[in-house]
């Protein structure tokens, strides 16, 4: 029998590597300005075309490299940054397994220019496919230039996994935000198309947040602080209040480096227990300084996984700190004793259209009669056939039926302001009233977007909305969408948005709510979740405008919702695909009493 085992070429082994180390443009990005910022760069400039699938330059002011150093970096497992092994559990560098350089130029066309301070000139490498073609000096300023161009050309299968330019660009603001965030003694400029998208000095970790989030996150901010012989805590975190239901705001440093550890995730959600709204969660950028031999960064190439030395110590830290910091600033759950469920507007109302006032009379209604009145009868006699009435079963006690159901004869009725629940002719229907209204809401835009019903209701007062640069990009690319739902936008200046009008089945009152949450639905790639950018706002809003769990409902509001679901063409499944009400046959609950 041959032997089967055998060394795999260099370019094979090359492009493992990269698959690994360059995901799509942002991961390359990364890498890239890391080599900047660990060569005492503070200047980084990072041009983009076509999302970075063209082109990537990334320009720094850093020390430089020679000609023997810029030969070698290309080599795998080529590093500046550590000698031997015990170096691994000491890291304070950014990059340190020696795979950037050679996983970018296996899969792309690179050129790279580098001069130190001591050089009279510097010196050009072009690479293409790890293989160097050119090699010679020339007039250069002091740092480091490279240039990727044609990211996985001769790996089409890769290129074709790579998202549309508004996914990749996004993804790309995503990366910028964790390395300027966690480097505010950096000037950073990125380049989308020669259109400037970032420019941010030096400045503090208030202002750096504030230039990159734009300025209405500054009054949401609350400051953390905390020093123990373990580790050393500070930044910020956001006002429940103003969080959102994405993760967009969760920002956790490591001797500055972006990490993502579920563990000390739970701690932050555990200190906010009780003061976010319904699946809502906390936003934060938050700081840790711990000793480097504490930690193990070599765990994955992506160099975001963080093993700690004690984690549950951590864990306690980063969660009291926060709890003390929220109780400083008065940030505590409440409860408003005088809150009474009857005086909550009905929901329905918000939504319908208006009409002309009716008035009707009672000629045979008689004050002085014991009778009740006829017109009382008349009026709730007009409910649907397709129901059977509920107020007949045995299946409650009957003193909590005569409380839930009314004398006039629904057969709706709600459970814990949460559920509504009525029957057909052969079962008992248990319906969640949150799904449902999304999935009314859902239909009636998606009717709008289809028969390019722009209608919308204009507001009395337009409304401001300051965007962020990332949120910026996202409105070009929805603006004929939102227009054909119904909204009335207009850009004012260069950040400010001007909301005028919104669709006809919005409250007015929560125009900014709705944007907004559009917004972090698109910064935070819902869209694979959708099918077109109409699909996707018919769900954003759905989901904000929707009548919530713990909504008390007025008897027509719960006849408006279980009479409007059941005439929309998907009935079963709520936008997001989760089940909307279930049945229970008259054979399940014979069953249920049986041997009883």
């Amino acid at each position: 029998m041959k032997d089967i085992v055998k060394i795999l070429p260099e370019n094979v082994s090359n492009q493992i590597a990269a698959g690994e180390v360059v995901q799509r443009p942002a991961s390359l990005i990364k890498e890239l300005v890391e080599n900047s910022i660990d060569a005492l760069s503070d200047t980084i400039k990072i041009f983009l075309n076509q999302s970075g699938k063209k082109s990537i330059k990334v320009v720094d002011n850093g020390f430089g490299m020679s000609k023997k150093d810029l030969m070698l970096c290309f080599l795998r497992h080529s590093t500046s940054k550590i000698t031997e092994s015990k170096d691994l559990f000491n890291i304070n560098s950014k990059g340190f397994r020696g795979e950037a350089l050679s996983s970018i130029s296996a899969v792309s066309h690179l050129e790279i220019v580098s001069r130190r301070k001591i050089d009279k000139f510097g010196y050009k490498i072009k690479i293409k496919a790890g293989e160097i073609q050119s090699n010679e000096k020339v007039v250069s300023s002091v740092g480091t230039y490279v240039l990727v161009k044609n990211l996985f050309f001769n790996v089409p299968a890769r290129r074709n996994f790579l998202k549309s330019d508004t996914v990749e660009l996004k993804h790309i603001i995503n990366e910028f935000h964790r390395i300027s965030i966690a480097h505010q003694d950096v000037n950073f400029t990125l380049n989308h198309k020669n259109s400037e998208i970032f420019n941010l000095h030096k400045s503090s970790i208030h202002v750096r947040i504030k230039n990159i989030f734009g300025k209405k996150i500054e009054e949401n901010l609350i400051p953390i602080k905390e020093k123990t012989s373990f580790v050393k805590l500070n930044g910020y975190i956001i006002k429940p209040e103003a969080s959102k239901k994405t993760r967009g705001m969760q920002f956790l440093f490591v001797n500055n480096r972006f990490i993502k550890n579920n563990f000390l995730f739970h701690s932050i959600n555990k200190a906010y227990e009780g003061l976010l709204p319904d699946k809502n969660y906390p936003g934060f950028f938050i700081f840790l300084e711990v000793d480097p031999k504490s930690i193990d960064i070599n765990i994955h190439p992506n160099k975001i996984e963080v093993r700690f030395e004690d984690e549950q110590s951590l864990y306690s830290i980063i969660n009291s700190t926060i709890k003390h910091s929220l109780g400083i600033f008065q940030v505590t759950p409440t409860i408003d004793f005088e809150a009474k469920s009857s005086f909550e507007i009905p929901y329905s109302k918000r939504f319908d259209q208006p009409v002309p006032p009716k008035i009707e009379v009672d000629n045979n209604f008689n004050p002085f009669t014991d009778g009740t009145s006829k017109y009382h009868s008349k009026i709730w006699n007009k409910s649907e056939t397709v129901y059977e009435e509920v107020g007949s079963s045995n299946l409650f006690n009957s003193n909590l039926i005569n409380e839930i159901i009314s004398e006039d004869g629904n057969k709706i009725f709600q459970i814990m302001n949460s559920y509504l629940i009525t029957s057909t002719r052969n079962s008992l229907l248990v319906i969640d009233q949150e799904r449902a209204h999304q999935r009314i809401i859902y239909e009636k835009l998606m009717k709008k977007i289809t028969k390019s019903d722009n209608s919308s209701q204009q507001l009395i007062f337009p409304v401001n909305f300051i965007l962020t640069e990332s949120q910026k990009l996202i409105y070009f690319n929805l603006k004929n969408t939102l227009t054909e739902v119904g909204f009335r936008l207009q850009l004012e200046g260069k950040l400010n948005l001007k909301i005028i009008g919104i669709p006809a089945i919005c409250s007015d009152n929560r125009a900014t709510e709705i944007i907004e949450d559009l917004f972090d639905e698109f910064e935070n790639d819902h869209r694979k979740k959708s099918f077109s950018y109409g699909d996707l706002i018919a769900k954003s809003i759905s989901q904000s405008t929707s009548i919530k769990k713990g909504s008390f409902l007025q008897k027509e509001e719960q006849k408006n919702i279980v009479n409007n679901l059941f005439n929309c063409k998907e009935q079963l499944l709520s936008p997001s695909q989760q089940k909307i009400f279930f049945s229970i046959s008259k054979s399940e609950l014979k069953n249920k009493f049986s041997n009883g």
